[in-house]
């Protein structure tokens, strides 16, 4: 979906001027993620669990005081427990299929890069490395580029900026022949994100019994040393005497 198309779709009435342009941008911010994965939705659970959640419960919630305090308390604790358990789990994942990936062990042998990024990345530095041979100004302004991409790896405005260097090229074999090696590096890059975010989402569900067992089990302890209950002092009870003991068979207490 294109951006003005969405943008176009929603109706602001009567958003006129800045109003209008926040709105707009952010629809436009919004419509621009692509890489939302299952981390981003690890984080957007912990934020919803550990600030959202506590905040309605304090605001709404017609329980008493403690009863109050503690819901709201029970969910960012359960949320940070989950956290610590959910993230070694995708980074693991993560990096196992990148390495994977980059072995050539999931692309067909027919030679398409479908999820090997590293060797995507190598034939785009080697056209571009042979760009920059017929071209000295292409060259110098590719370098800044090409530290960049090595620094944050193929971003969205790296990309744009490669997009329009690529254009400018005066040799049109070389034009064609690096655009279509940054398509196919943006394409193999976005494969091998999906399908680590696949993997690290059927790993999380089949551990799920496991996560719950363990949560179950350190959620209590957490919340015994947070919320300490000041126990009642008992009363101890004096020793009966001989004066008493006769009061108390005198009134029929004592059989």
């Amino acid at each position: 979906m294109k951006i003005n198309s969405l943008n176009g779709s929603i109706n602001f009435k009567g958003g006129t001027g800045l109003s209008k342009g926040f709105r707009y941008a952010l629809g436009e911010g919004f419509a621009k993620i692509d890489q939302i994965g299952e981390g981003t939705n690890i984080a957007l659970d912990f934020i919803g669990k550990a600030v959202i959640v506590p905040a309605v419960i304090l605001a709404v919630s017609k329980e008493d005081k403690e009863k109050k305090e503690y819901s709201a308390l029970k969910n960012p604790v359960a949320a940070t427990i989950q956290l610590l358990m959910e993230v070694p789990i995708l980074m693991a994942c993560s990096k196992f299929i990148e390495k994977l990936a980059n072995s050539g062990a999931l692309d067909p042998q027919t030679g398409i890069k479908h999820y090997n990024e590293s060797e995507a990345k190598k034939l785009f530095l080697h056209f571009t490395e042979r760009a920059s041979k017929n071209d000295k100004t292409f060259e110098e302004k590719s370098k800044e580029l090409i530290t960049r991409l090595d620094k944050e790896g193929l971003t969205k405005k790296l990309k744009e900026d490669f997009k329009i260097l690529i254009k400018n090229l005066k040799n049109p074999t070389d034009k064609k022949l690096l655009g279509s090696a940054l398509e196919g590096y943006n394409h193999t890059k976005k494969m091998l994100f999906h399908l680590q975010n696949r993997i690290s989402f059927i790993a999380a569900l089949a551990l799920t019994p496991v996560l719950c067992m363990a949560e179950d089990f350190i959620f209590p302890k957490i919340m015994n040393l947070i919320i300490k209950k000041p126990q009642e002092p008992v009363k101890k009870e004096r020793p009966i005497t001989l004066e008493k003991y006769i009061n108390l068979i005198r009134q029929g207490g004592v059989k």
